[in-house]
């Protein structure tokens, strides 16, 4: 039988170095925001904010993704936020021009799921939904990209006075634009 020899304390040193790296490798890909199915990247977003009345109200209104393949569906939620009182009242692709370039880029956008709702107003929330392009305008260089336009309509409440409105303090309606990018490249 052989001689079973013991690793030296470098030696585990060495392996137990390899196996942690693995380890964090492995947790950053699973913990990694903004990877949508099919490979796409969230390579940002950008927020920005609307007054209206007394009320200032902030939501991701430009995000990016890379690494998109045609076809594939992008899962997407956009956060807000408000000094007052606000309600979810609706997300939707613009009446004129949804997609950019026009004629060069299409797709569909569905399972519009947004908080809070009427009875529940709060000064944050969040709206999710699924996006799709069909079709994406192509460069001199093969990479394709696109745009969705969207509309986050919500529900304020511009005096930031619960007493006026209705039983959410909502008095006004604001409807903010959304920009989705996509590209096949990185």
């Amino acid at each position: 039988m052989g001689r079973v020899h013991s690793p030296t304390p470098a030696a585990r040193v060495r392996f137990a170095v390899k196996a942690l790296g693995c380890a964090v490798a492995l947790l950053g890909l699973s913990l990694s925001p903004g990877v949508a199915r099919g490979g796409a990247i969230e390579a940002s977003r950008a927020p920005a904010s609307v007054t209206v009345g007394k009320n200032t109200v902030t939501v991701d209104t430009d995000v990016r993704y890379v690494g998109y393949t045609v076809g594939d569906t992008i899962p997407i939620t956009l956060d807000y936020s408000a000094t007052c009182n606000i309600v979810f009242n609706g997300l939707e692709l613009w009446k004129t021009r949804p997609f950019a370039p026009p004629k060069l880029a299409a797709g569909q956008l569905w399972g519009v799921n947004g908080a809070p709702g009427a009875g529940s107003a709060a000064t944050s929330g969040s709206v999710t939904f699924n996006l799709r392009f069909t079709q994406l305008a192509r460069a001199a260089t093969g990479e394709q990209s696109g745009q969705a336009r969207a509309e986050l309509t919500l529900g304020v409440d511009k005096d930031c006075d619960l007493a006026s409105g209705d039983s959410d303090g909502v008095d006004g309606s604001k409807t903010i634009r959304i920009w989705i990018r996509v590209s096949t490249g990185q």
